[in-house]
């Protein structure tokens, strides 16, 4: 039994040992890499304009040589867009939670159910794409 307990022990020791040295790992990784606010994305329109403008910034540093400051910059403006990819997210299952319903109600016959979500997913899939749907529409009128 004393065996028993030594080894169950020595076992609990072993595997502490990697969450200690882990924490101080992380520890290190705090120090080296400062954290930074994000630009807020209250709302899907915020979010649609900062992943605009800190798309475009990324895609010139990735298309560069990506010295020691053009990592730092990368580091601090993902906090930006995973922001604002959240919202965007938060934003696609509320239009997909409309879309359903619209489905629902046509099934039913149900003019109000499939007008009212109708409206609201058009607005969010609207908004959107509105900059898509405008570039799309005007690159077809000169063809």
């Amino acid at each position: 039994m004393k065996k028993f307990w030594i080894s169950v022990l020595t076992a609990a020791l072993l595997s502490a040992t990697p969450l200690v040295s882990t924490s101080a790992l992380a520890d290190d990784d705090e120090r080296q890499y400062q954290h930074f606010k994000p630009e807020p994305a209250e709302n899907l329109q915020q979010a649609i304009m900062n992943l605009s403008k800190y798309n475009a910034m990324l895609e010139e540093i990735v298309n560069g040589d990506l010295s020691a400051e053009d990592m730092a910059k990368v580091h601090e403006l993902t906090y930006t867009l995973e922001v604002a990819l959240a919202r965007l997210s938060k934003e696609l299952d509320v239009a997909t939670n409309s879309l359903e319903e619209v489905h629902l109600g046509s099934e039913q016959m149900n003019q109000q159910r499939v007008k009212g979500f109708g409206k609201d997913y058009l607005k969010t899939l609207n908004h959107l794409l509105g900059e898509h749907m405008e570039h799309h529409s005007s690159h077809h009128s000169k063809d």
